[in-house]
């Protein structure tokens, strides 16, 4: 297990899709988000925020000094109070032309391989039952 902080920046990070409760607009949006901060163009869109208990029947242990970053859709971090400040879902194939466009690698290997298997990855009681879209590099 590595003792790297996940707020150090990194040159290989995880994309994953989160459940995240906007609490402003009072709905449940499935947001994009990283598991580390990753170097290159990317890094200025990244916030961090604490995410909210989508059920009272989830786990606690998910919010206890947790914070999570997402990839923000504006460059200037500000609050988007009509619509969405997050990336989300439907997002995916605007995120992935941003990525490859500015030098970031997929490593759709390793991300198949992954996949396929029975690890649950970012699906445990405690973090928000993540899915994981892939692994990316920034050379």
């Amino acid at each position: 297990m590595s003792d790297e902080s996940p707020f150090a920046a990194a040159s290989s990070f995880t994309v994953y899709i989160e459940a995240y409760l906007d609490t402003y607009n009072k709905e449940y949006l499935n947001i994009i988000t990283v598991d580390k901060m990753p170097t290159g163009p990317l890094a200025p869109l990244i916030v961090y925020i604490s995410p909210q208990k989508l059920s009272p029947f989830q786990s606690q242990c998910a919010f206890s000094n947790n914070c999570t970053m997402a990839i923000s859709r504006y460059y200037n971090k500000g609050v988007c109070k009509k619509g969405n400040r997050f990336l989300l879902a439907e997002d995916i194939p605007s995120l992935l032309s941003f990525l490859q466009a500015n030098g970031y690698s997929i490593d759709t290997t390793i991300t198949k391989m992954i996949q396929r298997s029975n690890i649950n990855i970012g699906n445990t009681a405690c973090n928000n039952k993540k899915k994981m879209i892939c692994i990316v590099s920034y050379v």
